[in-house]
């Protein structure tokens, strides 16, 4: 009886025994990894700057806060003044996405409003962000960036909604505008450090009627009126 020969066996590459999507799996699961914990960073030290100077806070504290070794805050932000810059920019989106119109709060007088009753509404819950974090940090190019970029964001949205020009704006409009956010900031200040003594409702208004007065005064007062499609108040 001939001998028959063995089945030959195909030798699978390397590639072959390799589980498909390890690679790309592996490099995902890392870079997720850095992400969160960058994040936890950042979350950590923004509690921390919000509730303390910024000269009080340090790299140990941060660390400590976030559970993480005190060499990946070097690491991911280069100090201190990183990490700090990276919870700034984190205030300053969430107050860009807070503070937009809405469509669903109604007319404008209704948006305008509502935009500025969710930045009273965010103050109120994080309150040492204002008072603490926005008043006590280092002022230099990159935090006054961070800052302005959310002035303009609320100039913009003023702009849109009271339908007034964007681009080359009146000098006069662009200083109203202007003057408007600073005033909703300082007053943010003052109604956390008073106890909060008017209700949210006052200070809303109060925003309203200093924002469309100031706008009144600069493109006049026909344009605005037309915008809300109402009188404004006292007239």
């Amino acid at each position: 009886m001939p001998r028959q020969s063995p089945a030959k066996t195909t030798r699978r590459s390397d590639d072959s025994k390799r589980p498909v999507g390890r690679t790309s799996t592996t490099a995902g699961s890392k870079a997720a990894s850095k992400a969160d914990r960058r994040q936890q960073l950042t979350i950590a030290a923004l509690r921390l700057f919000s509730q303390h100077p910024y000269d009080d806070v340090s790299v140990d504290d941060i660390a400590s806060e976030a559970g993480a070794a005190h060499g990946l805050v070097s690491y991911y932000f280069g100090g201190k003044r990183g990490v700090y810059l990276a919870a700034l920019a984190m205030v300053q989106r969430d107050l860009d996405s807070l503070t937009q119109p809405l469509p669903s709060d109604g007319d404008v007088t209704a948006q305008i409003k509502g935009m500025s009753r969710r930045h009273f509404e965010y103050f109120r819950a994080h309150p040492h962000l204002m008072i603490g974090m926005l008043h006590s940090g280092p002022v230099d190019p990159q935090t006054s960036q961070i800052a302005e970029a959310n002035q303009t964001s609320g100039a913009q949205a003023l702009v849109r909604m009271l339908n007034l020009p964007e681009n080359d704006q009146p000098a006069a409009l662009e200083a109203a505008l202007r003057g408007c956010m600073g005033f909703v900031n300082a007053l943010t200040v003052h109604w956390l450090t008073h106890d909060q003594d008017l209700s949210i409702d006052r200070v809303v208004d109060l925003v309203f009627d200093v924002v469309t007065a100031a706008a009144a005064s600069a493109v006049g007062i026909s344009t605005v009126e037309t915008a809300l499609g109402r009188p404004l108040a006292g007239r």
